[in-house]
């Protein structure tokens, strides 16, 4: 995982609950030493025979979501980008969650480390970029 990743595990010292639910589903609850108020519930699915997530990857999921739907100001701008048909009834929820994941994974770790987060994505990301992968 990459250092950024761990650095938030670290920084937030959050620590992940994991449940079978049926195949290839995880119930999964996130905690924050830095929001113990705030348990953060999500339902994930992976991949057959791939087994429960890591918090490393469910974190660095919703940090690629948040980043995002930062890019846009609304429903409109991010349904367009990504040829979103507004007519089709999952669009807008499918935007709201992206919202409401982003704010949810900002109270999580607190501000600071939240944007520190996102800062290391965004390096990651160029690095990546640069290197010609």
């Amino acid at each position: 995982m990459s250092d950024f990743i761990n650095d938030t595990i670290e920084d937030a010292g959050l620590a992940m609950q994991v449940n079978d639910t049926k195949p290839d589903v995880y119930a999964c609850t996130i905690t924050s030493k830095i929001n113990p108020d705030v348990e953060w519930k999500r339902n994930i699915t992976t991949k057959p025979s791939c087994g429960a997530p890591s918090i490393g990857n469910v974190l660095y999921y919703y940090a690629t979501r948040a980043q995002e739907v930062s890019q846009y100001d609304d429903v409109l701008g991010w349904s367009d980008e990504n040829e979103r048909d507004l007519n089709d009834p999952k669009t807008i929820p499918e935007f709201k969650q992206l919202v409401q994941d982003k704010t949810d994974l900002g109270l999580l770790l607190g501000e600071p480390t939240y944007q520190a987060l996102l800062s290391g994505l965004e390096i990651s990301q160029a690095i990546h970029n640069a290197s010609g992968h």
